[in-house]
């Protein structure tokens, strides 16, 4: 039996483009994937309801703090009975309709005659590296590439009749920042998708950002989220510590996954034009000398000095080899217990972990839950990323 309002079957509702209720539906069966340093997704199998596809647009639940976007729709018949499958991805991957674009030479709006360009100055950051702690880093790209204006023939228009402004703007609005350990960050504007940067910029201080939506006002905005520390060791005053175990009964199986197949610690990056090739290395300072190799993408003139030019070119190497470390991945099946989900422990929470049967004891980071509601039964698995600790013998 589910112990807390979480841990039990929900009810969705059906919202319009404008976020209006459109419905409430029953399902067979739902996969709601809530995950801390990617974009989460769901799967609603056995939909009932009239499905409409110009209102039915997001799905909402109460219980829980995302909001999902449906992007694929399946409808099959079984004899009369008509078979709708909804799927999606949540509400934050919105941010990545928007490019941290590379900073123009020339804004479409400066003075003087300047060919092949169609950005304008208004509402475009002035900066190329962005530093400072991660949260404020974070906070400066939303806020610099949320929006873009610009002005260019638009596409068909081939005879280059009417050169037409276009404006397009993100309606989310900055929000919370939770307390936590933010470290100092350099990240550069490289051409990557806005969500996925502040994902990068975020992950290295166990942060993460949420997109956040107020049902009643029918807004939405980001806030950038910090797991609470609930280890054994580790926790605050006033915070219950969590540990996983079989002992305790909280863990019923667990699988552990390690693997360095295609993993690096060290980059060779290279930027070649017609006077020079240059080449950097950047290495972590436990790195073995697996070396992977890019394109610099930093502009030696927008830089005073070599430091300068050598900690953006290293901010970018941090970047790349954030996702080619060892993989160590563990996945659990939750066991209903004293902990309660979403109150005890969350998405983002670091946590202590006891299976002596294959030798763990560590303390990780929860980075994704993996929840399936099936003939009115709730069940979860939880995944937790790299080892932070590892505690005892």
């Amino acid at each position: 039996m589910a112990h807390s309002k979480y841990e039990q079957p929900f009810t969705l509702k059906i919202l319009d483009n404008d976020f209006n209720l459109v419905c409430l539906i029953n399902y067979t069966s739902l996969q709601w994937d809530r995950k801390y340093n990617q974009v989460g997704q769901f799967v609603i199998e056995g939909v009932q309801g009239k499905y409409d596809r110009n209102t039915w647009k997001y799905v909402y639940t109460e219980k829980r703090k995302e909001l999902g976007r449906i992007s694929q729709v399946n409808l099959s018949k079984d004899g009369d009975r008509r078979i709708i499958t909804l799927s999606g991805l949540f509400y934050e991957n919105e941010l990545n309709r928007m490019i941290c674009y590379a900073k123009p030479t020339k804004f479409d709006d400066d003075t003087g005659t300047h060919n092949g360009t169609s950005i304008l100055k208004a509402g475009s950051p002035q900066w190329v590296t962005a530093e400072g702690t991660a949260d404020n880093v974070a906070k400066a790209f939303f806020n610099g590439f949320k929006q873009i204006s610009f002005k260019n023939y638009l596409i068909g228009d081939f005879e280059g009749k009417t050169l037409v402004t276009k404006t397009f703007e993100l309606p989310i609005t900055m929000g919370n920042v939770k307390q936590g350990d933010y470290h100092y960050a350099i990240h550069n504007r490289n051409n990557e998708k806005l969500g996925n940067k502040l994902y990068n910029i975020l992950k290295e201080s166990k942060a993460s950002f949420e997109v956040a939506f107020d049902y009643d006002n029918k807004t939405t905005q980001l806030n950038i989220i910090h797991g609470v520390d609930r280890t054994q060791d580790g926790h605050a005053y006033g915070v219950n510590p969590t540990i996983f175990s079989m002992t305790n009964g909280s863990i019923k199986s667990a699988k552990l996954v390690t693997s360095d197949t295609a993993t690096a610690d060290a980059v060779i990056q290279v930027s070649e034009d017609d006077t020079q090739t240059l080449v950097l290395a950047n290495c972590r300072n436990d790195s073995t000398g697996r070396f992977t190799a890019e394109t610099i993408h930093s502009n030696q003139g927008d830089f005073a000095t070599d430091k300068e030019y050598k900690l953006s070119v290293m901010a970018d190497a941090s970047t790349i080899l954030q996702d080619k470390g060892d993989i160590i991945n563990m996945e659990f099946d939750f066991v209903n217990s004293s902990y309660d989900y979403m109150i005890d422990y969350d998405l983002g929470d670091i946590v202590s972990i006891n299976i002596p049967d294959i030798g763990i004891n560590i303390d990780t980071q929860i980075v994704a839950c993996h929840e399936v509601i099936k003939n009115g039964t709730w069940n979860m698995s939880i995944e937790v990323g790299d080892i932070l600790r590892k505690r005892g013998k």
